[in-house]
This record gives C-alpha cells, structure tokens and sequence, in this order.
C-alpha cells in the first residue's frame, strides 16, 4: 500500500444477530458482521460473519502475499457464523492466523473446534489443507505486525458485553488509527474504557443496533442485551473525539429507510457520522 493511503477499511457485512437477506435491506446489505482494513501491505479482517464468505472469494481472486489475518471480537454466532466458508481456508499455499479471547480454561483453538465438529460441519480443523494459527488473546494486547509502514494492532477485553465481554481492537499505522468496538452496551459518555480506548481515533466503529425505542420499550425492551443505541454510540464518538463515527451492527428488523433515518438522526448529536453498508470504503491517508 501506498503511504497516500495508510489505512483502507471495506464493510463485508454490517448486520447484527443474524443475516436478513431481501429487497427491504439491498442498499444497506444483509451480511453479518466482517470488515476488512488494509494496513502496511497487510489484510486484517474484524469478525467473521457471513460477509467474510463474499471477503474469501475476492481474496483469493487478488494477486499479492496469501496471508490473512482475522481478530474475532467474541465467539457468538453471527461473529464466527462465516469462517467455516472462508475460502482461503481451503486454497493450498494460505496462511491464515485467527486472533480472539478464550472462555475461563478453554482456548480460542478449543472454542472454534467445537463449531466444526462432524455433527455440525463437515469438513473439520485437522481437514483443512493449510494448518491454522490460532492465537488466544489476554485482556489487554498490543500485536505489532511487519508492513510498510508498520501495522500495530491493540487489543482490549471490555465487560460491555454481558457474561463473555468483548474484544476491542485499535488499528494504527501510517500515524493513522481506526478503532473497532462492536457488540457493546455504552451509557452516557461510553462504558467505561471504550471511550479512552478510541480516543482520538481518525474513525470509530462502533455498535448502534437500537433506537431509543426499542431500548426502553415497555413491553419489550433491550436493556442489558450488550449492544448500544444510535444515541449511545455518537455520545461515545464525542467523548472519544475520533475524527468519523460508522454506525455499525444493524439489527436486521432495520430497512434500509430505518438506516437512513438513524443516520440523519445521530449526525444531529455527532455530525460527521455515517451508517455502515455493504460495500463502503474508505481510505484514510498518510498525513
């Protein structure tokens, strides 16, 4: 990569709980959660949901280095539902190393076997033709990868999610960072340490999967489900003063008009705010 372009972030999938597919979400797109971010030459990818499958095959399509690596913010299905499909999994010649948090004893390793077991899959982690590197993150990491210029990737285990918590990432290089902070419940301000966390961020990734609305409903409200409001999250993209704040994490009863009027909603609180699709890229460049 150039030093114009330090930083290239590509949405594979912007949707939360589960894929939702049809007409009424073609704009805004279907997949479940991926994004990519090029850095220093490298291709990192954040989770592994169904938008991953569409990442595979244009990967494999790419002339360059056969190398990928994946940071997965927590094991819950529509974060890891894609991998299984991921076509560089299956291409001789691949190297894939996968990033994440265990839960209490059990590894990262451990925890990925168990979904392609042959009851459930039939292709199993000794099957595959080039041999994974699976490494189980700690509470706090920072992994410094060779690129040029050189690829940082820090690593924060938050409680923001209930009962296994969640993995936040923060991507620097080039004197540019992107932060990635999904499946996350931030009160006022942001929860705690995800506000210092994406401190001073060029762009902010961050979950908004609720309105006011749906959070607090009387009869059906989502208080304590691990995921933040449009409002929570410009409120966070304040605290934090990061340059760009993506809406990201869909839930999938949004269309695509929904989307748009949550984005002209959460610009009155933080302007420089946009809503995450299929297909969105941007490309920060090297001051």
């Amino acid at each position: 990569m150039s030093r114009a372009a330090a930083l290239r972030i590509r949405f594979w999938g912007v949707r939360g709980s589960h894929p939702t597919p049809g007409p009424s979400t073609a704009r805004v797109g279907g997949n479940s959660s991926c994004v990519e971010i090029g850095a220093g030459g490298r291709t990192l990818v954040f989770d592994a949901g169904t938008g991953i499958i569409g990442l595979g095959q244009d990967l494999v399509q790419r002339a360059g280095a056969r190398s990928v690596d994946i940071f997965l913010s927590h094991m819950h299905h529509d974060h890891i539902e894609g991998l299984r499909f991921f076509q560089p999994l299956y291409h001789p010649g691949w190297k894939c190393h996968l990033y994440g948090a265990g839960s209490g004893p059990k590894t990262l390793e451990h925890i990925l076997a168990a979904v392609m077991r042959p009851r459930l899959f039939p292709v199993s982690f000794s099957e595959l033709p080039n041999p994974l590197s699976i490494r189980t993150l700690g509470a706090s990491e920072r992994i410094e990868m060779h690129g040029s210029p050189r690829v940082v990737v820090e690593a924060r285990h938050s409680r923001a999610h209930p009962k296994v918590g969640v993995m936040l990432y923060r991507v620097t290089c080039g004197h540019r960072t992107v932060v990635y902070a999904t499946d996350i419940e931030a009160p006022k301000g942001g929860y705690e340490d995800v506000a210092e966390f994406a401190r001073g961020a060029d762009v902010l990734i961050h979950d908004a999967q609720y309105t006011d609305a749906e959070y607090f409903s009387a009869d059906f409200h989502k208080v304590g489900w691990g995921h933040s409001t449009v409002r929570m999250a410009a409120e966070a993209a304040c605290a934090a003063g990061v340059g760009e704040l993506i809406l990201y994490h869909h839930d999938p009863s949004h269309n695509d008009a929904e989307i748009r009027r949550i984005e002209r909603f959460a610009r009155r609180i933080f302007p420089r705010t946009r809503a995450a699709t299929e297909g969105l890229e941007l490309r920060l460049r090297a001051p």
